[in-house]
């Protein structure tokens, strides 16, 4: 366990010094959401930035990405971080779906007044 706080400080005051990072089309890379460790062929592509913070919640979430000697413990940490990117998908497909529910209700007031 001082391994992996160590690492995050570490890793944490890197980001401080590094200027933030920027979204843009061509920053994609392939995230092992299962962990290249554990489940290799199953990637998605997702910026830098994205990449970094949901690496960073699949440790903080106990998710091991080194490769593990138990082939039941390979598969439990290939679980955690795949939950881990089950909720931010979660995430953003609720804030959507909100987003889709202010177009709704905009497009509904603006047929009510023309009727």
């Amino acid at each position: 366990m001082i391994g992996r706080a160590a690492n995050t400080v570490l890793r944490r005051s890197r980001q401080q010094v590094r200027p933030p990072r920027t979204v843009c089309p061509f920053c994609f890379e392939a995230d092992h959401i299962g962990g290249r460790n554990h489940i290799p062929h199953v990637t998605i592509d997702e910026c830098q930035l994205h990449h970094a913070l949901l690496t960073e919640e699949r440790l903080a979430a106990g998710a091991e990405m080194k490769k593990q000697t138990h082939t039941i413990k390979s598969i439990e940490m290939a679980l955690r971080s795949l939950a881990v990117t089950g909720h931010a998908i979660a995430w953003a497909v609720d804030r959507l779906c909100e987003g889709m529910e202010f177009c709704a209700e905009k497009l509904t007031a603006g047929y009510d007044k023309r009727t």
